[in-house]
């Protein structure tokens, strides 16, 4: 067998170990483990965004309109690598308020010379609709759907270049508290069906429904998220649920999903640093 082939099938089992792990629908898991998931991406996200100069500028959050959170992101490679993470999305509404977060999946393979095995904390910042409403609609592979770069840190924008403020998404990572550049170009987002369903106890719900606020048992740790990402944005509080769900207690599972509605007030320069003064 040459190498060539050999490269091919070890790349075609990596590529379904991660399908399966983390990018297709998986069973519901205990509430207790959306629970801790939930807050460990809260703890990240307040940890990117602390009042340092290595920092998400907060006046990028402000115009943004999601948020994909992915502690412990892990890498394993022996010349072919493969990444990946469970985490959650936030998303603007229209009145400017943050959603309640859904579950998501991140995964990835990647080529060239690399060993090792290495977990980072991810935070995505969706600078467009339609990074948000490719992942609301089932996935996205950034680089292919969706641009990315690396965002710019701190108050200052010096470092930053007409490619960063143009991405779609803006991608930081962090590892043993330090920032680290990640490629991300083929790595996919996908919904975490199974862990929505867990967390929400609804059989079914859609990604679209929990970012609509279409949902009344509310986890308090998914509003304890939403209320950290409403502080670090100077956001409207978010909407209360209606009295009544607007979600059947049993939505068929095979229901289409439905478009993702967000989004604050269009930015005539999304992502671009604020004029001075």
């Amino acid at each position: 067998m040459t190498q060539t082939a050999m490269k091919r099938i070890v790349a075609t089992c990596l590529s379904l170990l991660l399908a399966v792990a983390l990018v297709l629908p998986t069973q519901a898991q205990a509430d207790s483990r959306t629970d801790q998931r939930l807050q460990n991406s809260q703890r990240v996200f307040e940890s990117f965004v602390d009042l340092t100069e290595q920092s998400i500028p907060g006046w990028l959050l402000e115009r943004a309109y999601g948020v994909v959170v992915v502690p412990n992101v892990v890498k394993a490679a022996l010349t072919i690598g493969g990444r990946g993470g469970k985490g959650v999305m936030a998303v603007r509404n229209p009145d400017g308020a943050w959603s309640l977060p859904t579950f998501v999946t991140l995964g990835g393979i990647n080529f060239g010379f690399q060993f090792g095995v290495q977990s980072t904390d991810v935070v995505l910042v969706l600078m467009s609709r339609e990074s948000v409403e490719g992942i609301a609609g089932g996935k996205v592979t950034l680089g292919a759907d969706a641009s990315v770069a690396a965002g710019p840190l701190g108050r200052s924008s010096a470092a930053a270049t007409d490619a960063t403020f143009s991405a779609q998404v803006l991608s930081y990572s962090r590892n043993s508290g330090l920032f680290v550049g990640v490629a991300l170009d083929g790595t996919v987002i996908a919904i975490d069906r199974g862990a929505n369903e867990s967390a929400y106890g609804i059989s079914g719900v859609l990604a679209s429904q929990i970012l609509d606020g279409r949902v009344t048992n509310v986890p308090p740790a998914a509003q304890e998220f939403t209320a950290a990402l409403t502080r670090a944005t100077n956001a409207p509080a978010s909407r209360t649920v209606p009295a009544e769900p607007a979600v059947s207690p049993t939505p068929a599972v095979t229901a289409e999903p439905e478009p993702a509605k967000t989004y604050p007030v269009e930015d005539p320069s999304p992502g671009a640093p604020p004029p001075d003064g």
